[in-house]
């Protein structure tokens, strides 16, 4: 009897030890009551221990508290140290799907250790503002003003270094600033600060035309022997102004307005010259569409009123030059015809093309303006962000805006601004590379090292020098971290870099030293601006090209419908060029190859048809013994007089517009060709202020006049010194 009660006291111990390990292994399964030997007290139980993947065995802080563990029974081993047991998780057990729902999972693969992060030094990204610019420009004013050197450079390189924190591309305004300092520093006789505070501006602001040419010109201030580098600095100028657009368009508008004023100007000249020259025969004939007693006065004022209906009227230019091509078109050479017709046709397409002048070229106080601006990234725009931020707020940008908007918080260092922009831009147009790129950026000064890997590697294929070269970097960044986990990442990082400096060879390489050295965001990685064609866009001006079309057909073509403006001037030409041809069946008049009157057969019927001589020219020069001697010599020396007169208008003409001397000699071609460049040059130097403003200091105006003057004196002197040898 005593061994089978003995066996089942035995077997109830071993149950309990059995539960006592499920409730410690599933905290989740249901606790049953412990029942204990009477006379017995109760023991109070640990809670399940629950340590976290990276916790070390050792931490007091993971143990339960002592009072939870402690019974009324002492524990002779809480003072020995107790050995970290990892038990298999399959221990015992064949089929883990055969478990209990509860119990299943305690079974499963434990999860990957967290990588721990190696201490390197940390890529700040420090929040840059104005005032910051402002207390710095401040430092430098008052070491200047103290004529303190020393201090003064050091001054000048707290702007520079600023500059590269903040991500600024130019600092204009400071820029600026340092050149009007060199400018007093040169005046006062000092041109070794004039120089280094002009080098310090070029390099505030590297990307300004304006800082380059206060760089040549202290340079050579300095020094003007020394030609290389003032040659040097002007090539950079001439450089940044073809890639600035608020030179670069300006300067474009500049130039098209001269050509397009030398076009109006010389289809004036042109057709008024080859009018006078006719005018006389287009009387003449005038005069016999009235009856005879008319008297020829009366006839030619009734012609000049006629003609004089196009500017009395203001019909505008054009018209008045189809009149003057009307009264004289029966007179002319096909070549003169010809000539006239392309000039008064061209002028059809003037106001479209000043239209389209416009909306190429349009770009300050426009949209464009404030985001190249913000580009930028310098000083002062902060207005200029915080309207465009209200009209974001108000949902009154698009994609530009967002994009512009983004970059510039990523390198000042606002991120969650610029992920929120930047995050909008893409939910726009989601494959664009710059937003992408400058995303990553944002998300990786924020700690982040996961996204923007996976943005950057789905920019590969865009060819992006920047994209590539920003990979590259994170993915060194990522092996300084975690060592060798991402030992894989070596070789894709090379190869980004290499492929990086391939297609841009000015990209920085990674230097060891960076990876050793605290740095900022913006000298770790690059951003990229908006595509050049998108901002562009956003100068296109609708309003201002249809004003200035309008304005400029009612000066030249007059009050007539927009759709038929363009056309009427060549069809109606094409039309005068018709009639003319027409001139032998209509018995036009001809002028006399020697003395040049009119050879007519309503004023004298004795002429032949295809005489090119009038009729006392005939029977002086062409008939033996028809008139007297002193009736020859008369005639001869009339025919002097005329070709000294016909010699002395044509120079005339040609010293007043160089040119249109030849067009009055019968060189019709020729002499366009010269009046237009005449034009050309003269209105360039007129004009030399332009009529669109660049900001700050343009292209000196000297280094264009010169040579535009020296090719007006010789284009002047060739053509005379041309028409003088023609008439010898």
């Amino acid at each position: 009897m005593r061994i089978l009660v003995s066996l089942c006291a035995l077997a109830l111990v071993g149950s309990g030890v059995a539960w006592a390990q499920v409730e410690l292994v599933d905290p989740d399964a249901p606790q049953p009551e412990e029942t204990t030997a009477p006379g017995k007290a109760k023991k109070k139980k640990a809670p399940p221990r629950v340590i976290a993947p990276d916790a070390e065995a050792d931490d007091p802080s993971a143990a339960p508290p002592e009072e939870e563990l402690a019974g009324d029974e002492p524990d002779d081993t809480a003072d020995l140290p107790r050995p970290k047991i990892t038990p298999r998780p399959d221990a015992g057990v064949k089929d883990v799907k055969k478990l209990a729902p509860g119990t299943r999972d305690l079974f499963a693969e434990p999860p990957k250790p967290v990588v721990e992060k190696r201490p390197v030094p940390a890529i700040t990204s420090a929040p840059v503002s104005d005032a910051d610019f402002a207390t710095a420009w401040q430092v430098w004013k008052k070491a200047a003003d103290s004529k303190d050197v020393k201090a003064e450079q050091a001054a000048r390189k707290g702007l520079l270094e600023l500059r590269s924190r903040s991500g600024a591309e130019d600092v204009e305004l400071h820029a600026i600033g340092l050149l009007r300092a060199a400018t007093l520093a040169e005046a006062a006789g000092d041109s070794g600060a004039a120089v280094e505070m002009a080098v310090s501006a070029s390099e505030l602001a590297p990307h300004l035309p304006a800082a380059w040419v206060g760089l040549a010109r202290a340079y050579f201030q300095a020094d003007p022997s020394e030609v290389g580098r003032t040659l040097e600095a002007f090539s950079k100028a001439l450089s940044r102004t073809a890639e600035d657009p608020r030179y670069l368009r300006p300067l474009v508008a500049d130039l098209s307005t001269v050509v397009l004023l030398a076009l109006v100007g010389v289809a004036i000249a042109v057709v008024a010259v080859l009018f006078l020259r006719r005018a006389r025969y287009f009387f003449h004939d005038f005069h016999f569409l009235f009856p005879r007693a008319a008297a020829r006065w009366q006839t030619s004022a009734l012609a000049v009123l006629l003609l004089a209906v196009p500017i009395v009227f203001r019909l505008g230019v054009v018209p008045t030059l189809l009149a003057l091509f009307a009264a004289s078109t029966l007179y002319l050479s096909v070549k003169e015809r010809v000539v006239a017709v392309v000039l008064v046709g061209l002028l059809g397409a003037v106001p479209l093309l000043g239209a389209l002048v416009v909306q190429q070229t349009a770009f300050a106080e426009t949209p464009a303006e404030d985001m190249y601006r913000i580009e930028r990234g310098g000083p002062g725009v902060g207005p200029l962000v915080e309207r465009y931020e209200e009209l974001s707020q108000a949902d009154k940008v698009s994609f530009p805006e967002h994009a512009v908007l983004g970059r510039y918080y990523v390198r000042r260092g606002q991120l969650d601004l610029a992920a929120t922009h930047l995050r909008l831009a893409l939910s726009l147009k989601p494959d664009d590379v710059p937003c992408k790129v400058n995303l990553a950026a944002a998300l990786f000064f924020g700690g982040d090292l996961e996204n923007p890997r996976a943005i950057l590697e789905s920019t590969q294929s865009s060819g992006s020098a920047v994209a590539l070269f920003d990979l590259g970097r994170v993915y060194k960044r990522r092996i300084a971290v975690y060592g060798d986990n991402v030992a894989a990442e070596v070789d894709k990082a090379n190869s980004a870099l290499a492929a990086a400096r391939d297609l841009d060879g000015t990209l920085p390489p990674l230097g060891s030293e960076e990876l050793t050295a605290p740095t900022t965001g913006n000298e770790y990685l690059r951003t990229l601006p908006l595509p050049r064609g998108e901002l562009l866009a956003l100068a296109r001006s609708p309003e201002a090209a249809a004003r200035v079309r309008s304005q400029l057909s009612q000066i030249l073509l007059g009050d007539v419908p927009e759709w038929a403006a363009p056309y009427y001037p060549l069809a109606v030409a094409l039309l005068l060029l018709a009639v003319g041809l027409l001139g032998p069946a209509l018995e036009a008049a001809k002028a006399c190859a020697r003395c040049g009157r009119p050879v007519s057969r309503r004023e004298d019927p004795e002429v032949s048809p295809g005489s090119v001589n009038c009729t006392q020219c005939v029977n002086v020069f062409v008939k033996k013994n028809a008139v007297a001697p002193s009736m020859k010599v008369r005639k001869q020396l009339e025919v002097a007089r005329y070709e000294s007169r016909v010699g002395k208008v044509a120079y005339g003409l040609g010293a007043v517009w160089s040119g249109m001397g030849h067009v009055f000699s019968g060189m019709t071609i020729r002499g366009t060709v010269y009046g237009f460049f005449f034009a050309l040059a003269v209105l360039a130097v007129v004009m030399r202020q332009g009529v669109l403003r660049a900001p700050y200091e343009p292209l000196p105006t000297l280094v264009w006049l010169f040579p535009v003057g020296l090719g007006l004196a010789i284009l002047y002197l060739a053509t005379l010194r041309g028409l003088r040898k023609r008439q010898g």
